[in-house]
């Protein structure tokens, strides 16, 4: 056997040497069956399989005989969406330390309504929901 031929640990020549394989073959047979299976399954999901969330957003108008805003006021609100799409436990989770803006918020998110077309086989179920509503000043009337 020759020492270029040497297996790895041989040390025939006071030295170790090892043996070269060619780790770009062994990869690309290892890559593309793989990628051919993660693609094979991705083309079993037909979108009419994929399940479907459509919400209407209803709009939050900030009072009109209310104190006319100086700044954006900005409401985080969370609602449970049932299973039948309606909002239930609406909540404000970050106040905009306005009441008026905090009303609206929370009255637009409590209209919301929702709509689920589950997989196939599957049920609607409820989700939580959580949105932000901003509410920005009025431009001042020029006189």
């Amino acid at each position: 056997m020759a020492a270029r031929d040497a297996p790895v640990g041989d040390s025939r020549d006071g030295r170790c040497r090892r043996t070269t394989t060619n780790m770009k073959t062994y990869s690309t047979y290892l890559t593309l069956p793989l990628a051919a299976s993660l693609l094979a399954g991705c083309a079993a999901f037909a979108p009419s399989d994929a399940a479907k969330l459509e919400c209407t957003m209803p709009v939050a108008a900030y009072p009109e005989n209310a104190k006319p805003l100086e700044r954006r006021a900005t409401v985080l609100v969370r609602a449970m969406i049932t299973a039948s799409g309606n909002a239930e436990n609406v909540t404000v989770t970050t106040s905009s330390r306005n009441a008026a803006a905090d009303r609206a918020a929370v009255d637009a998110m409590s209209r919301i309504v929702c709509s689920q077309t589950p997989a196939r086989g599957g049920e609607p179920y409820p989700f939580t929901l959580t949105r932000p509503f901003v509410f920005e000043p009025r431009a001042k009337a020029s006189r």
